[in-house]
């Protein structure tokens, strides 16, 4: 988030004081810094609610803690973050990636090699990765929507008041300003911190790459510069206000340049005075808008030669091959060629440079002939170019000083000429004059150091010390046409320098040139002399040798590079953030032209190595779109290409943004940045976009983290819309999916995809007021594994084990009360929520389905314990012998009673609590109230959807499948538990023949709950009482019968009504033999009968 260090400022490049300390005093720092934003009145976009807290300040930009490189933390990677803080921060920001992630997941591959349309001047984009620079991206970004949020805010908190309270209305002027003003600084602060966030990504790459960088890292260190220096550039425009950046980008007509005065009316003023009341700014602060965008275009241009040249001075001695300066012990004037003239006697003459006196210096790295030794001429071309360098940058001080301190003072005192003169007397009184001179000498030069049609000698790394010395007075004298030519000039940077310094030139010129003029004609009428003796002589040469401005139209000044003889200059390599720099300069349609193709390309490209490219026009068409949305709006797409899909009705803005979104998807390291931007979306894309993503994110720790960037990014209640979308889609999917990094392994017993649709649930239980969408697609997911699984009657099976699993191990236990809260609490006054009636439904069909599979859990062990418990068991054997007595055999018999009824006692007990828990658990599902599955309040809006519809035929289905087999289900646990207590009397009666009445009557008085007070009472009633009574289950059997038949449940067998009334039937008759002692007896001992045959 937003940082407490209001100076954003990045020191990209090292101090080269250590360098620079032999020859002079470090240079300022040639990276401008972003000045304090104008008072601009512009319109707001703000896209919406990015969840910035209000007490965030909309000027704080970057964080107080540099690191070890002296980059700022809102600079840093998600990667570094995570090392270097250990305190979880706000997500939303630089969001750590669970610990659990292998290097493998965060791989990506390149699908799709094919080769850029070639016919376009943006083909070549960007070959290499520069996945750190993702972070940053999306750090400034978020703090710059965050700024224009409250911008907004604060726009929408001044109200102006009717009446005529000037007070009020002054102080929300002033309110007003202080907006715009925050709005502007804004929007500097992100163009800065990008331009800084590229350049040390360029910086950093050529540092690490050395002679051994490949070809990929080059060029994506070349690229990385070249965008951090377009959006230097915007920066710069930007200054001006919108007008200087966006330059009559809507069709307007270019105004002239305009003078602030009159330089003709201003005959009594020095020319210094002059320049600065004709081109400096008004009493408000103001600059002709051409001259405005010249000047910041002209310190943009120089800012970036300037970096060039520290970062060559930094590497000075680090294995240079080349280096800027001559080795300090050689830093004095032609120390080789004086030692050699005075063994030979020959002289110096310094206006004849181009003599042949001792022959050829084939040994010299020049390819221009020179007089000095072969030596001198090397340590003297790295001088001149060194001093070159520094005119490119605007740093003449320091050239002066470096040629001075170089033994060349003389040199220094010729290059001065151009200070028009003051009114304290310094300056050139014969500037003219001297500018003149300084053509003809560099057109002379430009004869031998002309390129021509060699190409091959525009790429050496050091040319000769005389193409440098014409280079430089080319500047001097504003020579554009000889400066092209000039092999020196070798890069499209330096050739824009050239044509924006000359451009300026000749304005200060043209200026001077009316005041002279018009002080001639003042001195001739008046008879006087000049008030500043000898620039009666300072007259400008008003022929063709004089070079012809633009009037400060940036379009027509840069044509002129094509008239060089190099192709790097003439084209820039094809670059497309050349191609930007270009446009932006020019304005007018070659903005539009300039995004549109740009666009294209990048919604056309397949290959993830164009990504860096496809995230530069990302952010400068977000930036558009956010402060020019009326011009965002009229850029669109060449009829020629298709975006695919249905989305040729969106806003170029928005299909960018799509494109950049399924790229982030695809690299599981850049997740933490798609909400963000999914944020810019339409309400419509999010929803789809946001969504598509969410499915392929498992781990716990990631999905926390997208859902929280989603609540404070999107609009209030849209993230709960998404995961809705999400976790049906991952519900109703039937595609075997592969286990995914960061993802949990599946429950025994459970397939992945079973399990994926199970925690999919998950989405939905991290906040309560999503618990009412959980409970929902919970019962829908149980809903399919019921028609989808069935139920087995075997204790073996697995049946229904998803269910039970996903119930039992991976819901809350609360889920279906706190939902019915929610929805009581948010009823008419949350939108798109969940009714507290159709809740209600929900929670009782939750509960319906939790109870049946309670029940059918009962049921398979009560199979189980009926398998492994048996109603027989043998008598432990009389005492042998007969030497007992009748007493000691009394004594013997009733223990081996006792002992026996204890032990029927013992497995009765097991069997019949068994039994009672599976009865009473499938009675409570076939009685429930109102219905097992039956909506209690079915008059609701809700039931008009296709998805209430698919809910009410679903659970009409498991109704028709699930409720005959748990009636027979429950029928079969009391008609086999009666049937095993049969075994027992069966088993009794074959160990003990007729006195097993008592045992029996004993065993069932145990197991009888009723309140009995004699014992024939109990001998009687016992039968259908008693849970060890076979009777007791005959009629509990017959009780279902009454069940099925009352209204109030809703049952309905169907087809398998027949079979019911049979089976009923037959318990009917069960019990008319189990519930008499005398019936139950003879029917037992006439199987024991029919046993013994």
């Amino acid at each position: 988030m937003a940082s407490n260090d209001d100076d954003y400022g990045l020191k990209a490049y090292q101090d080269i004081q250590a360098q620079l300390g032999l020859w002079g005093e470090p240079s300022p720092s040639p990276r401008r810094k972003s000045p304090s934003a104008s008072r601009y009145n512009d319109s707001v976009n703000t896209p919406a609610a990015f969840g910035a807290s209000d007490g965030q300040e909309a000027d704080n930009f970057m964080d107080d803690d540099e690191d070890a490189i002296g980059r700022s933390p809102n600079l840093r990677s998600p990667e570094e973050e995570v090392v270097n803080n250990h305190q979880e921060g706000p997500v939303g920001v630089q969001t750590p990636l669970p610990a659990e992630h292998d290097d493998e997941a965060m791989e990506h591959e390149n699908y799709y090699d094919g080769d850029d349309d070639g016919d376009r001047n943006t083909a070549h984009v960007i070959i290499g990765d520069d996945s750190d620079s993702y972070g940053p991206y999306h750090n400034a970004l978020l703090t710059f929507l965050q700024s224009r949020e409250r911008l907004s805010k604060a726009y929408s908190a001044v109200q102006v008041e009717d009446g005529d309270d000037d007070d009020v209305m002054q102080e929300d002027n002033e309110e007003l300003a202080e907006a715009n003003a925050a709005g502007e600084e804004a929007e500097m602060k992100f163009l800065s911190s990008l331009a800084e966030i590229c350049l040390l990504r360029g910086s950093q790459d050529g540092r690490n790459g050395g002679r051994s960088a490949t070809a990929s890292a080059a060029g994506l260190c070349e690229a990385s510069k070249n965008e951090g220096n377009f959006w230097d550039l915007m920066t710069a425009l930007r200054e001006g206000g919108t007008d200087s950046l966006f330059y009559c980008v809507n069709g307007e007509s270019p105004p002239d340049l305009l003078l602030n005065n009159d330089p003709a009316t201003m005959v009594a003023t020095s020319p210094a005075e002059v320049l600065e009341a004709c081109l400096g700014e008004d009493e408000n602060g103001n600059t002709s808008l051409p001259l405005q965008r010249l000047n910041a275009a002209l310190s943009w241009i120089e800012a970036c030669l300037g970096r060039n040249f520290d970062e060559k001075i930094a590497n000075e001695y680090k294995n240079s091959s080349d280096p800027i300066l001559p080795p300090p012990g050689r830093r004095t004037m032609w120390p080789a060629t004086v030692e050699s003239m005075k063994r030979k006697g020959g002289k110096i003459h310094l206006d004849a440079p181009l003599q042949h006196m001792f022959g050829d210096r084939s040994t010299s790295p020049a390819s221009v002939s020179s007089f000095l030794e072969s030596e001198d001429e090397a340590n003297e071309a790295r001088l001149l170019r060194a001093c070159f360098m520094l005119f490119q940058a605007g740093r003449v001080e320091e050239a002066l000083k470096l040629v001075s301190d170089c033994g060349q003072p003389w040199r220094a005192a010729s290059w001065i000429g151009g200070e028009p003169l003051s009114s304290d007397g310094s300056g050139n009184p014969t500037r003219a004059f001297w500018k003149k001179q300084c053509r003809q000498i560099s057109k002379q030069m430009a004869r031998v150091t002309q390129v021509g049609n060699s190409p091959q000698e525009s790429t050496r790394s050091l040319h000769s010390s005389i193409a440098y010395e014409a280079a430089i007075l080319c500047l001097l004298s504003d020579d554009v046409n000889n400066a092209l030519k000039n092999p020196v000039f070798q890069t499209w940077e330096s050739g824009v320098h050239a044509v924006l310094h000359a451009e300026r030139g000749i304005i200060v010129d043209e200026v001077l040139m009316a005041h002279n003029n018009a002080r001639i004609e003042a001195a001739e009428e008046s008879q006087t002399h000049f008030p500043y003796a000898g620039t009666e002589f300072d007259a400008l040469d008003a022929t063709e040798t004089a070079p012809e401005g633009c009037d400060g139209d940036l379009g027509a000044a840069l044509e002129q590079l094509d008239s060089s003889l190099l192709d790097e200059v003439r084209e820039g390599s094809g670059d497309p953030f050349r191609n930007g720099m270009s446009s932006f300069l020019v304005g007018q349609n070659a903005v539009k032209e300039y995004i549109e193709e740009c666009a294209a390309l990048s919604i056309a490209a397949q290959n993830e190595d164009e990504a860096c490219f496809l995230r530069f026009i990302v952010h400068l068409v977000i930036y558009i779109d956010s402060v020019l949305p009326d011009f965002s709006s009229q850029l669109s797409l060449p009829q020629d290409v298709s975006a695919g899909g249905d989305s040729n009705d969106d806003s170029l803005c928005e299909l960018l943004l799509l494109k950049y979104i399924s790229y982030l998807s695809t690299r599981r390291d850049l997740w933490p940045h798609v909400a963000l931007y999914c944020s810019l979306l339409s309400v419509d894309n999010i929803l789809e976009t946001y969504s598509s993503f969410l499915i392929n994110v498992h781990s716990d720790q990631e999905r926390k983290m997208a859902l929280q960037q989603a609540r404070d990014l999107f609009p209030e209640g849209l993230d709960c819309c998404i995961l809705r979308n999400v976790v049906r889609e991952m519900i109703i999917s039937d595609i075997p999916w592969q286990h995914a990094p960061g993802e949990e392994g599946t429950p025994a017993g459970v397939n992945s995809a079973d399990a994926r649709k199970m925690r999919s649930i998950h989405w939905l239980c991290y906040y309560p007021e999503h618990w009412p969408d959980a409970l929902v697609c919970s019962n829908q997911l149980l809903r399919i594994f019921l028609l989808t699984e069935g139920v087995g009657t075997e204790p073996s099976d697995s049946n229904l084990l998803a269910c039970k699993i996903f119930c039992d191990k991976m819901l809350p236990d609360d889920l279906a009360d706190v939902a019915v809260m929610q929805c009581e609490q948010n009823d008419g006054h949350v939108p798109s929520s969940i009714s507290f009636p159709m809740a209600q439904n929900l929670r009782k069909e939750y509960i319906s389905i939790e109870r049946f599979l309670n029940a059918h859990t009962m049921y398979a062990q009560f199979l189980d314990v009926l398998a492994n418990t048996s109603p027989t068991h043998s008598s432990k054997s009389k005492m042998a012998g007969g030497t007992q007595n009748e007493f000691e055999k009394g004594i013997a018999d009733k223990m081996e009673r006792n002992a026996f009824r204890q032990k029927k006692t013992g497995v009765c007990k097991i069997i019949t609590k068994a039994a009672s828990r599976a009865s009473d658990a499938l009675m409570e599902v076939i009685s429930f109230s109102g219905g097992w599955l039956i909506d209690e309040n079915v008059f609701l809006n809700e039931e008009d959807t296709e998805e209430a519809q698919s809910r009410s035929h679903e659970m009409s289905a498991i109704r028709s499948l699930f409720l005959p087999k748990m009636v027979f289900m429950l029928y079969e646990v009391l008609d086999k538990t009666a049937s095993w207590l049969e075994q027992v009397v069966y088993d009794t009666l074959i160990q003990f023949g007729s006195g097993s009445e008592d045992i029996l009557l004993s065993l069932f008085s145990t197991f009888d709950e009723s309140d009995r007070s004699n014992n024939d009472e109990v001998t009687v009633d016992v039968l259908t009482t008693s849970l060890a009574a076979p009777g007791y289950w005959h009629s509990k059997a017959l009780s279902v019968a009454s069940v099925i038949g009352n209204d109030a449940n809703n049952q309905d067998l169907g087809s398998d009504m027949e079979l019911f009334q049979t089976s009923i039937a037959e318990s009917h008759m069960k019990l008319g033999r189990c519930s008499k002692f005398d019936s139950l007896f003879d029917s037992a001992t006439e199987r024991i009968d029919i046993s013994n045959i």
